[in-house]
């Protein structure tokens, strides 16, 4: 019982420990002003009850890093499509993936898991 507990402790810290260096990693607002004029990024968490956020604002010709972390072993979304783009990858648990690629036409495309259960929405201006 006691190991049961210690591991799912371990557990608990180390997605505690990713969390934060994929959401609260320090930037200056001068780095991030030069950065944001040449890449846009966005970050999504993947929970029980899909996406959060479910839609994601972009800009048309700005190379884009989404990073997406599965934090749920209870849901379908085991991978991301992002199918007008032709871009599928696998969403380990508790390990954050980037999906870099530009955002070519304005509009809005949808990204789902492989089972088209949980949908977002990329929205490019």
């Amino acid at each position: 019982m006691k190991d049961h507990l210690n591991k799912k402790l371990r557990r608990t810290a180390l997605l505690v420990a990713m969390l934060a260096a994929v959401f609260l990693a320090p930037t200056s607002a001068d780095a991030q002003s030069r950065k944001s004029a040449r890449s846009q990024s966005a970050k999504v968490v993947i929970g029980n009850y899909g996406y959060d956020p479910a839609s994601i604002r972009l800009k048309r010709g700005v190379p884009a890093k989404v990073t997406f972390l599965r934090v749920s072993e209870s849901t379908c979304a085991t991978e991301v499509l992002f199918a007008d783009y032709g871009i599928r990858r696998e969403l380990p648990l508790n390990q954050a993936v980037i999906v870099s690629f530009t955002p070519r036409k304005t509009g809005e495309f949808a990204f789902t898991c492989g089972m088209n259960m949980h949908r977002g929405k990329l929205i490019i201006s």
